[in-house]
C-alpha cells in the first residue's frame, strides 16, 4: 500500500529537489546507522514525507552533515533531524509487521525469514514507540479480518489503514497532534483505495478480494477525487512553517502521477514516457 506518497521532481525546482532528496537519504541513513545496513532496504519515499509534514508543522530545522553513502559513494548533504530516527523506527515496525501479517495470510516462507531478520529491531521500536506500534499490530490484524469477511464496502478497510496512518502522524507531545491524526487518516482512506484501484483488474483475474471489485470505474474515479479533496482540506488545517512547496506537490502533483503511472501499467496501457520511446 506504500510507494504513492512521492513528489513529482519535474515540478521542483533544483534546490527543493535537493531538500527533498536529502531528508529521504537522512532517513536512510538513520536505517542503517540506528539498526543496520540491510535495514536500508525497507526505505520507502512515504516514510521522507512524515518527516517533511512533522517538521513542517513543528516548524523543526535540519542538520545537514556531509557524509559519503555506503550504497552510492560520493560524498553530499543529509537533511536530519528529530523526526528522522522516529521515522526510522517506524519504517522498520511498519515492514516487520507487515511481514508478519504476509506469513499469517499465507504461510509464507519468506516473509518468515525476513520477520526473523527484522524481530529484534522491531520489538526495540515498540518499546519507544508503544501507541504507534499496537496502532500498527491492531490495524493489519483489523485488515486482515476485513479482508477474510470479503468485505465489500471501501470505507470500512480504508478506514482501518486510515487509522493507521493517522498514529504515524500522531506524534505524542506535539501541539497540533489531533490535527495530524485527521491528515494522516485521511491520506491513509486514499492511499488504500489508490491501491484496490490499481490492483483492481488483477485481483478480478486471480480472484483475490478487492473492495472495490462492486464499483464502477466512474464511481472509483468519483471516489478518489472526493478522498483527495478531503486530504487537501485536512492538509489546510496544519499550520504548516516551511517545505510547504514540496509537500503541495507530493498531495497535488505527484500522488496522483504514480497513481495513474501504476493504473495504465497494470491495465496494460502505454505511459506518456513509453510513447514518446516509441516516437524515437
Amino acid at each position: 500500500m506504500f510507494g504513492f506518497v512521492v513528489a513529482n521532481p519535474e515540478k521542483l525546482n533544483e534546490d527543493q529537489r535537493a531538500h527533498y532528496r536529502a531528508v529521504y537519504c537522512g532517513l536512510c541513513r538513520a536505517l542503517g546507522k540506528e539498526h543496520g545496513f540491510i535495514d536500508r532496504f525497507t526505505l520507502t519515499y512515504d516514510l521522507a514525507f512524515l518527516i517533511l509534514v512533522l517538521s513542517a508543522v513543528t516548524g523543526e530545522p535540519y542538520e545537514t552533515p556531509a557524509e559519503r553513502c555506503p550504497i552510492h559513494p560520493s560524498k553530499h548533504n543529509y537533511a536530519v533531524n528529530r523526526f528522522t530516527s522516529y521515522a526510522a523506527d517506524m519504517n522498520i515496525a511498519l515492514s516487520y509487521y507487515k511481514f508478519l501479517d504476509d506469513k499469517a495470510d499465507d504461510g509464507s516462507a519468506v516473509a518468515s525469514v525476513k520477520a526473523a531478520v527484522f524481530r529484534k529491531e522491531a520489538e526495540a521500536a515498540a518499546q519507544r514507540y508503544p501507541v504507534q506500534s499496537k496502532a500498527i499490530t491492531d490495524c493489519l490484524e483489523r485488515l486482515s479480518a476485513a479482508e477474510r469477511s470479503d468485505i465489500l464496502m471501501p470505507d470500512v478497510p480504508a478506514g482501518i489503514f486510515g487509522e493507521l496512518m493517522g498514529a504515524l502522524f500522531a506524534v505524542d507531545g506535539l501541539e497540533h497532534r489531533d490535527l495530524l491524526y485527521d491528515f494522516g487518516v485521511s491520506l491513509g482512506k486514499a492511499i488504500y483505495v489508490m491501491d484496490a484501484a490499481v490492483d483492481l483488474k488483477k485481483d478480478i483475474k486471480k480472484k483475490q478480494y478487492n473492495p472495490l471489485i462492486m464499483m464502477k470505474k466512474e464511481d472509483v474515479k468519483t471516489a478518489l477525487d472526493i478522498l483527495m479533496a478531503d486530504v487537501v482540506e485536512q492538509y489546510r488545517r496544519l499550520p504548516v512553517k516551511q517545505d510547504a512547496a514540496i509537500i503541495e506537490n507530493i498531495l497535488y502533483s505527484g500522488i496522483w502521477t504514480v497513481y495513474e503511472s501504476r493504473r495504465r501499467k497494470e491495465n496494460g496501457e502505454q505511459t506518456a514516457e513509453a510513447m514518446k520511446g516509441d516516437d524515437r
